[in-house]
């Protein structure tokens, strides 16, 4: 039987207000609503995947062809307020390339056989190749799939690598590649189902935490903690069920993050009860499901008599970790922020806020030795009126907050400049002062109008 690729490309993907790992989450839970559609589902394997991959050999004919299932599909989204581009191929990749290059439309269907003739006309970035890979060949003046038939193959590698080949092998048949399932089983999950389908919470609550202490014995006896612990809650079809049936969902899942690894039955259920105090039922309970789904060594430290100040202040107590865990299942991960340092010259660059739990793990790195940075950096620059100057250095006197400044000391200048490639370029030469009033300021002089700018406050 001949092998039937669907490639399901959200365009919009990810949506502005989510980071990575909330759309990662959230295309997970695409992913698992697709599974009506066909058992294997995969997830595009990408640095920000924005496409799901279904084999559909041997299945169309159960939701009455082809195009009709595409048209599901679409629906499918739809009714969630996604817009996608479906498309139907002999293999993997003439359905991404497809769904991604073809002529705007929601659904396009490659007929067997004629996946070659469909791939021709569309540019070479659609074989998934790296971007180095695609400026080369733009450079050779190939920029179509079909130019590659008059190259010789042995040259090809050669000179751009195995890459290309293997792509194109796999776009055209040559290749298998097969989709690979998004979800594996984990490794430690408890599942529980009521004899009769139950409303009562007392009930539900009783089962989590058996459940949740089961898993907590098995992570202990393998020296692993919780990162992250999913609950998916099953609903009977009733009444108000059955409406959510209509957009595929038949089922909640609570999840937690912890900001350090964790095997405390008792902590991972009271961080769930956080979340399941605000769920609200749409029906019974038919089954309830628990699962570390992503799961790290435990951290086990043991206690000193006579701790370190120093040792103490490089690594979070387990209280703080505790705290932080609650505060991101209460008010959510994007409340419970930290700053992560970036190398940019620019300073307002040079740092960005990510949540403190859910995220990759954080390992601990060298960083450079740099001048000493403000306590405060203001958002934007504030311009300052300079009332008595010098021929080099900064001001001796300059006016901020309403206030005369009178310069006592000063350390610098240290000049900060960007790249060509930002476009407008940023020219910078910074100064720590001290003021006669025992104030500490970080001003620079713009390098391109030798204005005076306050940017920190020590």
């Amino acid at each position: 039987m001949m092998k039937r690729m669907l490639c399901i490309w959200l365009p919009d993907w990810p949506p502005s207000e989510m980071d990575l790992f909330e759309a990662s989450a959230a295309l997970e839970v695409l992913a698992g609503q697709c599974e009506r559609f066909s058992p294997v589902v995969g997830i595009e394997p990408a640095a920000v995947p924005d496409s799901l991959m279904l084999d559909v050999t041997g299945l169309t004919h159960l939701f009455g062809g082809e195009v009709a299932l595409m048209e599901k599909i679409v629906g499918h989204f739809q009714r969630r307020e996604l817009a996608v581009r479906v498309s139907i191929a002999d293999t993997l990749g003439a359905a991404w390339a497809i769904a991604h290059f073809y002529r705007p439309s929601s659904c396009h269907l490659i007929p067997p056989g004629q996946t070659v003739d469909a791939l021709q006309p569309l540019p070479i970035r659609a074989l998934r190749l790296p971007e180095e890979t695609v400026d080369r060949l733009r450079q050779l003046g190939i920029g179509r799939i079909g130019q590659l038939e008059a190259l010789p193959r042995r040259e090809i590698t050669s000179r751009l690598g195995p890459e290309l080949i293997r792509r194109w092998d796999q776009a055209i048949g040559h290749l298998a590649e097969p989709v690979r399932a998004h979800r594996p089983p984990p490794e430690f999950q408890a599942d529980w189902s009521p004899e009769h389908p139950t409303t009562r919470r007392e009930t539900i609550e009783a089962a989590i935490e058996q459940l949740v202490a089961r898993i907590a014995r098995q992570l202990l006896a393998r020296g692993q903690g919780v990162l992250r612990m999913t609950c998916r809650l099953e609903w009977e079809r009733g009444t108000e069920a059955l409406r959510e049936a209509a957009s595929g969902d038949l089922h909640s899942t609570l999840t937690v993050g912890l900001f350090e690894p964790t095997a405390s039955a008792g902590h991972l259920v009271a961080l769930l009860q956080m979340q399941w105090d605000r769920l609200r039922l749409p029906g019974p309970i038919s089954s309830l499901s628990i699962a570390a789904a992503s799961t790290a060594p435990l951290i086990l430290r043991q206690r000193e008599m006579f701790a370190c100040r120093g040792d103490a202040a490089r690594r979070p107590s387990r209280h703080i970790a505790g705290l932080i865990d609650r505060l991101s299942s209460r008010l959510g991960r994007r409340s419970v922020l930290h700053a992560k340092l970036l190398s940019d010259a620019q300073p307002e660059r040079a740092y960005r806020y990510e949540p403190l739990v859910g995220g990759p793990r954080r390992r601990r790195v060298r960083r450079p030795e740099l001048p000493p940075r403000p306590l405060r950096l203001l958002p934007r620059p504030l311009a300052l009126t300079a009332t008595s100057t010098t021929s080099a250095g900064p001001p001796l006197e300059f006016r901020a907050y309403g206030e005369e400044h009178c310069l006592a000391e000063s350390w610098g200048p240290e000049r900060i400049e960007t790249g060509w490639w930002r476009g407008r370029t940023i020219g910078r030469d910074y100064y720590q002062i001290a003021t006669t009033t025992g104030r500490r300021f970080w001003l620079f002089c713009s390098l391109r109008d030798g204005r005076w700018f306050l940017h920190g406050v020590f």
